[in-house]
């Protein structure tokens, strides 16, 4: 999803493209407050603040508590001047005690980073405290009322200090729009522990769906309910659990509308025409308008790579080695692209000076080079290739270009082919295999986070037999499998509990699956590969896009506020993984009877290519 930005009139350079100096991108923006990390690496108290715990704030403990001791017991008239400031001592002590790092505010920022939220967003934090938290609160600053609350887990302790996660939701309509700021507050039982504040902006969610309508397709981005709600959690796991038919495309609607920008010298636009052409192939519907040097647009007319051509004048400065707009040339620029959408902007050149260019105008998505060091690109490619000796490149620069434009291509069908056995089964298993291919199901995940309650699973194995008909074979990880587990599987009809098997023996078995119904993990990847419907319980630790099975088959997966958190520890998600957890039994096994039925009897769902006869 591409970062909302607000973008004023009157901007005075480009970075990159100034004679004087090469700026950060932010300077494209408005000036305004400071940026707000996105990140804190800070794990925990600072030296300095851990010189005010030991030293500093002994002394003050006592100071406070003598003063509250000598307002009880000494004279009536000093009493109440002298236990309202050791009161205060004392909550400054209590909040000197406890720090927060920031993990996350929302997703989406304005131009300056501060956080910009819209629809209910996670507000995530560590706290590290010397108290026993028993509850962290967000409060709106206009009102003072509790717009989230939720109770922190305890993730680790270094001799007095603990860190603990929270991980608040907030329904954003709560709060006013415009910039303000959120109070978080941690409390051990009637006691402040800490607090802290952060300046945000809220914004509709008209606005937001205007500023990026692909909004409602994301993982992370759930609107707000009909009637504000300070119980956020409720709300959104309300929602039903979405199914995802694989794969995803990079583009989430039609591109009727490209800028291209190749804004250097005549010979990196010759080299850059074939890779010009193939854009044109790709999208054949859409109007192409191209930005060049003023110089250079004749040759692109004459090639026809373009409907519309924009131009530009650079000045070289001899000194400096490097190419800028003088004030006439970029107020030019400027009023040509000024107020222009366009649903594609792509820049081809390798190099770091005109990628910026693209924030002059609105586009649903920016395609370039260098995607690290432009973290405004929504899609990039880094190509390095190296001579044996001297270490430079070797591969042309025309391949060089047209590689982007060929990764593009790529992603507009995402569908991978099927790679099937090309080695029989054994006798041996041959043997072990089912008469009637099985349903296969697998609960295992290397990391907690990932797994779907084990109970869930001895349930859908059941359901599944039962529905179906055919046999479950159940394979369960060492660290879930106890004797409970094999209880209840002897007690299932038609379900098998299955031994560890040899990555040989598992692959012949799994390729002769009717289905497979596992967690995000790699035998789910395995199965996908070999042509075997596949349904995947996955959480949105990272998006379904990214691993989901590219071959067909279905996603299920929750909308969360927090998606996209890439965490692989489940007590640092601070709501014990409740998007995968919360996903109930009926719901999986109605997708996982839909794919089989469907794959039966050789009807194609969404995301399927290749039909498999069962």
């Amino acid at each position: 999803m591409t970062g909302v930005s607000i973008i004023p009139d009157g901007i005075e350079r480009f970075p990159g493209l100034t004679s004087d100096r090469n700026t950060g991108y932010r300077d494209l923006y408005a000036d305004g407050d400071a940026p707000l990390p996105h990140l804190s690496q800070q794990a925990g108290p600072t030296r300095a603040a851990a010189l005010l715990d030991g030293v500093i704030f002994r002394h003050v403990g006592w100071l406070a508590r003598q003063l509250i001791s000598w307002s009880r017991n000494g004279n009536p008239l000093v009493g109440p001047v002298l236990r309202p400031l050791g009161n205060s001592l004392a909550a400054l002590l209590a909040v000197s005690r406890t720090r927060f790092s920031i993990v996350q505010i929302g997703w989406m920022k304005t131009g300056i980073g501060m956080p910009l939220l819209s629809g209910v967003v996670a507000f995530r934090v560590l706290v590290h405290s010397r108290h026993d938290l028993t509850e962290v609160r967000a409060y709106s600053d206009d009102t003072g009322e509790v717009i989230s609350r939720i109770v922190p887990v305890r993730l680790t302790t270094i001799g007095a200090v603990s860190t603990w996660s929270a991980n608040l939701w907030i329904d954003t309509s709560r709060l006013r729009v415009g910039k303000q700021k959120i109070h978080i507050r941690a409390w051990a039982g009637s006691r402040l522990a800490g607090r802290m504040r952060r300046f945000v902006v809220v914004q509709s969610e008209e606005a937001t769906l205007s500023a990026v309508p692909d909004a409602v397709q994301s993982s992370s981005y759930i609107q707000s309910p009909d009637s504000p709600t300070d119980d956020a959690t409720s709300w959104v796991l309300s929602q039903p659990v979405e199914r995802h038919y694989p794969p995803g495309a990079l583009f989430s609607g039609p591109v009727n509308s490209i800028l291209v920008l190749r804004t250097d010298q005549l010979g990196d636009v010759a080299a850059s025409l074939p890779a010009m052409a193939r854009l044109r192939k790709l999208f054949p519907q859409a109007t192409v308008t191209m930005l060049l040097q003023k110089a250079n647009v004749p040759v692109a007319r004459a090639s026809g790579v373009a409907d519309e051509y924009l131009d530009l004048t650079l000045h070289y400065d001899p000194q400096t080695e490097r190419r800028y707009l003088d004030p006439e040339a970029d107020a030019h620029l400027r009023a040509q692209l000024r107020g222009r959408r366009f649903d594609l902007a792509i820049d081809l050149s390798p190099g770091a000076e005109s990628q910026h260019i693209l924030l002059l105008c609105s586009a649903r998505f920016r395609v370039g080079f260098k995607p690290e060091q432009f973290p405004f690109l929504d899609f990039g490619i880094e190509v390095i290739s190296r001579e044996a000796i001297n270490r430079k490149p070797v591969i042309s620069h025309t391949a060089h270009v047209e590689l982007l434009v060929s990764s593009l291509g790529q992603l507009m069908d995402q569908q991978r082919e099927i790679v099937p056995r090309c080695e029989p089964a054994s006798p041996q298993q041959d043997r072990t295999c089912p008469r009637d291919r099985p349903i296969i199901v697998h609960s295992g995940a290397r990391h907690s986070i990932n797994r779907w309650p084990i109970e869930n699973f001895l349930q859908l194995c059941g359901a599944l037999s039962a529905a179906s008909g055919r046999e479950v074979l159940f394979f369960v990880d060492g660290h879930a499998l106890n004797d409970a587990v094999r209880v209840r599987c002897m007690e299932l009809l038609g379900v098998t509990l299955m031994d560890c098997l040899p990555m040989d023996a598992f692959d012949a078995l799994v390729a002769n699956a009717a289905l497979f119904v596992a967690n995000d993990t790699g035998p789910k990847h395995l199965a996908a590969a070999r042509g075997v419907p596949v349904v995947s319980i996955s959480i949105p630790r990272l998006n379904w896009e990214e691993w989901g099975q590219n071959q067909g088959g279905m996603i299920l997966s929750r909308t969360v506020p927090c998606a996209g958190c890439g965490l692989n520890n489940r007590d640092a998600c601070g709501r014990d993984a409740a998007c995968i957890t919360t996903i109930s039994v009926e719901t999986v096994l109605k997708a996982a009877l839909d794919v089989f039925e469907q794959s039966k009897t050789g009807m194609s769902y969404p995301g399927m290519e290749a039909k498999v006869s069962i």
